[in-house]
């Protein structure tokens, strides 16, 4: 450490910097993997391939909405099979996520044990791959939540804007934006800033039921 006290200082307050700096060091090492990543701005020049993600794969991010702020991680808990279709188990806390393996699609989401959120068919996807500046794609579902008892019949439009050098708190990405839509009323549904370094998106903006709107940004990742 080139301070004035540790080039001028006396042996006993070198020892004691050595001290402080050992056990810096010794939490450093007991801590998570999970660290800001060396995010640059390259371009992105070709179609993005859809990712393998991998159990243990994890994602922090911090939310903000009208009503509060947070932070949370995703985490890849898990394979499991659902109507003969492999699945990507996300877990959050007492949520679990599933995402088909085959292109991402959404099916359904539970919170402690219980259905909240269904999806059939799961076609569900804010981001398409191979992804792709201009690249469109339509979605129409009937959506269920159990717990609410309420269902849906659902039609959205997601469309690949633009390239896009975003910063976020776990560092600044090449991501492309995308956009997606009610079909029915041309309503904005969610904004997602996908970038391949990651994986996954470094951001998203959404519209919050009671008003206003929310967004999640990436605060630091770790893939295996």
């Amino acid at each position: 450490m080139n301070t004035p006290e540790a080039a001028h200082g006396t042996k006993a307050r070198c020892e004691r910097y050595a001290t402080i700096l050992l056990i810096v060091a010794t939490a450093l090492a007991g801590c998570s993997a999970m660290q800001k990543p060396l995010a640059g701005t390259v371009a992105i020049n070709e179609p993005i391939a859809q990712p393998v993600w991998k159990v243990g794969n994890e994602w922090a991010y911090r939310y903000k909405t009208p009503s509060g702020t947070g932070t949370f991680v995703w985490r890849l808990d898990r394979m499991e099979t659902l109507a003969n279709e492999p699945h990507y188990v996300i877990t959050a806390g007492t949520r679990e996520i599933f995402y088909r393996v085959a292109d991402f699609g959404f099916t359904k989401e539970a919170l402690e044990g219980k259905i909240v959120r269904q999806i059939s068919p799961s076609t569900w996807r804010p981001v398409a791959f191979p992804l792709s500046v201009g690249l469109s794609w339509d979605m129409k579902y009937l959506e269920t939540r159990p717990t609410e008892q309420q269902t849906e019949n659902v039609e959205r439009r997601c469309v690949a804007e633009a390239e896009e050098a975003l910063t976020v708190p776990a560092g600044t990405f090449a991501t492309i934006r995308i956009v997606c839509k009610n079909m029915r009323n041309n309503s904005w549904v969610i904004t997602v800033w996908y970038s391949p370094e990651v994986n996954h998106m470094v951001k998203d903006e959404y519209p919050v039921r009671t008003g206003g709107r929310g967004s999640r940004e990436l605060l630091m990742f770790r893939l295996k």
